[in-house]
């Protein structure tokens, strides 16, 4: 793919594209020269926000500097990697603020399936000279979208924003963190429905995209005024309604009634939902019933307590540690999980 048009595909969601094209150029340029490094028996592909065609810039006065995170997949033909990958996300990191790289083998990369897949299959950006491996395309469900919901409800704890919230936190980086995960819990809401972009306006629900819209006009000058963080659970309550609806009853995880239930790590992955699960949902009714965030300090406290089992007899666990120390194995099963079954 040549520079111009691969700028072309990574901003071409976004209302302000003339003004971006200088900057997007530059992304595709970085891109491909990463591409370049990459021995001809494996690939490089782009996927998340760039392979939809909608990243995230703010405004400095020296020109557009890109927020979104860069995610990228290498696909490897043989056992290994051809090359050492540690030191191609060394050379990313000199370009881009935040990257993001897996590496799968080209069966299993032929395997996957949901958001993953579809992320770097059917939306992926190849940025090898051979493009793409051969696959067949992915077909998306409300169980995808559900397990969505859950693992950024799990990143609520593990990046400790409820703890922030608490202490008063105004800082930037705090609020865009709630805005980043506001936006994913909006985005698996919307693709029940058949939207899979965060653009993709006319496929959700006239109040959604109303949502969805005010988050990424905020997203775009984080030197507005913040919304309330508490907007989050808002958001997550009206999202379990919807699931709820969608699966006809309450579900405590994205894996049982699912062909991941029968995998090992399906089932380590089953036992993390539940807890989340578990806790989010109170906490999210607690917070329609009066929403103060510190009663929802409160209730989060007595849940997770009973969750636990905790009685005081050792040191008090809490939710942030829990999953901030499963965090990783999260990560790994989730993509483990859906190449154990073909």
């Amino acid at each position: 793919m040549e520079a111009a048009a691969l700028a072309e595909r990574i901003i071409c969601r976004l209302s302000n594209v003339a003004d971006l094209e200088p900057k997007a150029i530059g992304i595709a340029d970085d891109l491909l020269s990463l591409g370049n490094r990459v021995p001809a028996d494996d690939w490089l592909i782009v996927g998340g926000s760039l392979a939809r065609g909608e990243p995230t810039f703010i405004s400095r006065a020296v020109g557009e500097r890109l927020l979104s995170d860069v995610d990228l997949l290498y696909v490897h033909y043989g056992d290994e990697p051809s090359m050492s990958v540690d030191e191609l996300v060394i050379h990313a990191e000199k370009v881009f603020p935040t990257v993001d790289l897996m590496t799968l083998s080209l069966r299993d990369y032929r395997a996957i399936q949901t958001s993953l897949g579809f992320d770097f299959k059917d939306l992926g950006l190849g940025i090898t000279e051979h493009g793409l491996p051969e696959h067949e395309p992915v077909k998306l469900d409300a169980r995808d979208a559900y397990e969505i919901l859950l693992y950024y409800s799990q990143a609520y704890f593990w990046l400790g924003v409820h703890d922030q919230w608490c202490a008063d936190s105004d800082s930037a980086r705090f609020h865009l963190t709630v805005n980043r995960l506001c936006i994913k819990i909006l985005r698996a809401i919307a693709m029940v429905d058949g939207a899979y972009a965060h653009h993709d306006f006319d496929w959700m629900a006239p109040h959604l995209a109303e949502q969805m819209r005010a988050e990424l006009f905020w997203r775009r000058d984080p030197t507005q005024q913040p919304m309330d963080p508490g907007r989050f659970w808002t958001y997550l309550h009206d999202a379990f309604i919807r699931f709820d609806d969608e699966f006809g009853q309450q579900r405590s995880d994205a894996v049982n009634y699912s062909r991941y239930a029968t995998t090992s790590s399906g089932r380590i992955v089953a036992r993390h939902h539940q807890a989340v699960h578990a806790l989010s949902r109170a906490m999210a009714d607690a917070w329609i019933a009066e929403p103060d965030p510190m009663v929802l300090a409160t209730v989060k406290r007595r849940v997770w307590e009973r969750i636990t089992g905790w009685t005081g007899n050792a040191h008090k666990p809490t939710p942030e540690d829990y999953f901030r120390a499963h965090k990783q194995a999260i990560h790994d099963h989730l993509l483990a999980m859906k190449v154990q079954v073909r």
